[in-house]
């Protein structure tokens, strides 16, 4: 396994870190986009699972997250994301021009990721992965934070809120949940515009999803409190693309390849890879 990291200019040439993994003679490319306050580092797991099958796996942090530039967890609108996420995409079919394409999104990576893939002219992957994913807010964020947010992200866009979400949604795992905790490059704060975006965001993914060609799989823990249990059928069944796969963990909770039942969402996402790749 081959590993490289470094930057690349974002829209207002905003320096954002990126890193991959790379297999010997990799057979596919995979771009994984982390979610909110969190950063590329925490995906080990993927990482270990799909580069001895073969693939290249790259990550970007997200403006204002990880090693990358930019006020914390702030960005200035959704779309944002999607312009960067644009320009990474570049960068990584520069290194790997041959190679087929994947798209992996976790939690609010997934809103970035379905609508971004929803938005190309030519929707040119092989497969999306939708993880800890859904079209509502669930119960673990809080109705007060969402309020607020809504209010201040006009008139204070850039104050920090705290999140208000217990840390132990994540996982059942309690290393997981503390390194989580202690690592320095999680925020557990967000502002008021990022958050007022991310909820803007969501009532769209139906919308998006409608527009996607690509084979699509959703993967969530039954456990999972970061999206409305209500809307995970309604997203599925808003996903034009056929063949598309729903896959729900039993005493899985956000984190589905962070979890300690984490084997098997790992092998249905390495399973699906293979099937599209």
């Amino acid at each position: 396994m081959q590993h490289q990291e470094g930057h690349f200019q974002g829209i207002n040439k905003t320096p954002l870190y990126f890193q991959g993994w790379t297999a010997v003679n990799p057979k596919g490319l995979v771009m994984v986009v982390h979610g909110y306050g969190e950063h590329s580092g925490r995906y080990q797991n993927v990482v270990d699972a799909l580069v001895p099958e073969g693939y290249a796996v790259w990550a970007l942090d997200h403006r204002g997250h990880g090693r990358s530039e930019g006020r914390r967890c702030y960005v200035n609108r959704f779309t944002d994301f999607l312009k960067d996420l644009e320009i990474f995409e570049e960068k990584a079919r520069e290194d790997h021009p041959e190679l087929p394409v994947h798209v992996i999104g976790h939690s609010m990576g997934s809103l970035i990721a379905n609508h971004y893939v929803a938005s190309r002219k030519q929707q040119s992957y092989r497969s999306l992965t939708l993880s800890g994913t859904g079209a509502a807010p669930g119960p673990a964020i809080p109705g007060a934070v969402i309020l607020l947010a809504r209010l201040l992200s006009a008139v204070a866009p850039r104050l920090s809120l705290p999140s208000g979400v217990d840390p132990a949604f994540i996982s059942h795992d309690p290393q997981i949940v503390d390194a989580y905790v202690n690592d320095p490059l999680v925020q557990s704060k967000v502002t008021a515009r990022l958050a007022c975006e991310m909820m803007q965001a969501l009532p769209g993914m139906i919308t998006a999803a409608q527009r996607l060609t690509v084979p699509t799989m959703m993967q969530i823990g039954d456990e999972d409190e970061s999206f409305h249990p209500d809307s995970w059928n309604t997203l599925f069944e808003g996903i034009a693309a056929k063949p598309k796969a729903f896959k729900k963990y039993d005493g899985c909770r956000h984190e589905i390849y962070n979890e300690i039942k984490k084997e098997l969402p790992l092998a249905d996402l390495r399973d699906w890879l293979n099937d599209h790749n």
